[in-house]
């Protein structure tokens, strides 16, 4: 019997263990999915900007790509915010990287705010002529 419950004492902290372990790992997975959403916002953005610089301007285009650049802002402070998360486990250091990560969030908002009204510009600016390929 004594051997039963010992088993059981640690069978618990070994599942706990596991369980740790695997939030690590989702924890890892996560700040990389958000540092390759970065990457990718910078690509489409440098994109836009090239594209910009090509094309005539036309009603809305600047605010969409003002928008995209906070849009960049804000998922790279988030990136930060979310690295700062994982790699250190003091209370303060997980606070900064909070904050800058919600900061990030915020960004992003603003910027697809910005993006947003830049899109309606263009639609309310063109006619359906112009629509239509």
């Amino acid at each position: 019997m004594k051997n039963e419950k010992s088993h059981n004492n640690t069978h618990p902290s070994n599942k706990e263990e596991e369980k740790n372990v695997e939030v690590l790992k989702l924890k890892q997975q996560i700040a990389v999915n958000v540092w390759i959403q970065a990457f990718g916002l910078i690509s489409e953005a440098i994109a836009l900007t090239k594209l910009s610089f090509l094309e005539e301007q036309e009603p809305g285009s600047q605010e969409i790509l003002k928008g995209v650049w906070i849009q960049v802002i804000g998922q790279f402070a988030e990136a930060v915010g979310v690295t700062l998360q994982l790699l250190f486990t003091d209370d303060l250091s997980l606070l900064r990287g909070q904050r800058m990560a919600t900061t990030g969030d915020w960004l992003q908002s603003i910027g697809a705010a910005v993006e947003a009204v830049g899109g309606e510009i263009a639609i309310q600016s063109g006619t359906p002529e112009e629509l239509v390929p």
